[in-house]
């Protein structure tokens, strides 16, 4: 992987965007009329300032949580003509349609540091697979703790030496800048598997091997029935 690609906007997870405006009142009959008005009601937290009751685009929450329900979604909440980089803090739905009923926010800067999961990018060509080896992505997603601004797009992963049968490790996986790789016991994130021959596969249903050259043998003839005695 070259580390001068690293931070770069193309590099870096970008927030999804969800507008917001002010929200004059409080309380289970303002979200009501909130939600009676096609609006998603919500507060937005900050740390040193009051909470800041707020209504959001019922279209574009579905949107994000139609792809993801991951509660470390990074978010820009457009208010007031000022972008608000926030994680969210707590989701209320419908318990039968799963709806968004009620979503707060937490505010915070791009060096807070929190933790996602960011999917594997093989980079390169296995030297294996040259064999006729198949390269094989073991997990598809790493947890990683980096600066909220600077999440990774991709945590891409160089396979170019990986030969046949030969693994590369949670702990190998060389990640941006900033940005570390969680696990409690390392594991194979990726591995370059051997041709089909050679990984021992099971001969269909019911065949039986046969020897190298042999032909198959001819049923045995049954003897002719002997006529019965008779009395």
């Amino acid at each position: 992987m070259d580390d001068s690609d690293a931070g770069t906007p193309e590099s870096v997870l970008e927030a999804h965007i969800v507008t917001a405006s002010a929200r004059a009142s409080t309380g289970k009959g303002a979200a009501r009329k909130s939600r009676a008005s096609g609006h998603t009601p919500g507060v937005l937290y900050r740390a040193g300032e009051e909470a800041r009751p707020l209504n959001f685009n019922v279209a574009e929450l579905a949107g994000i949580y139609r792809k993801t329900a991951d509660p470390n979604t990074l978010l820009t909440v457009k208010l007031d003509g000022v972008d608000r980089l926030c994680l969210i803090r707590e989701i209320q739905r419908h318990p039968v349609s799963r709806v968004v009923e009620h979503i707060d926010f937490y505010e915070v800067s791009p060096e807070y540091v929190v933790q996602v999961d960011v999917a594997v990018n093989p980079v390169g060509r296995a030297a294996g697979t040259r064999a006729g080896g198949l390269l094989r992505v073991i997990k598809r997603t790493l947890s990683v703790k980096a600066p909220a601004g600077s999440i990774p797009r991709l945590l891409d992963v160089d396979v170019t030496n990986l030969e046949v049968g030969q693994f590369i490790r949670a702990s190998d996986v060389v990640a941006p800048a900033g940005v570390t790789v969680i696990f409690k016991r390392d594991f194979n994130v990726l591995t370059v598997e051997g041709k089909r021959s050679e990984r021992g596969e099971a001969p269909a249903a019911g065949a039986a091997p046969a020897a190298a050259g042999a032909k198959a043998a001819a049923p045995a003839a049954k003897a002719p029935a002997k006529p019965a005695a008779k009395k």
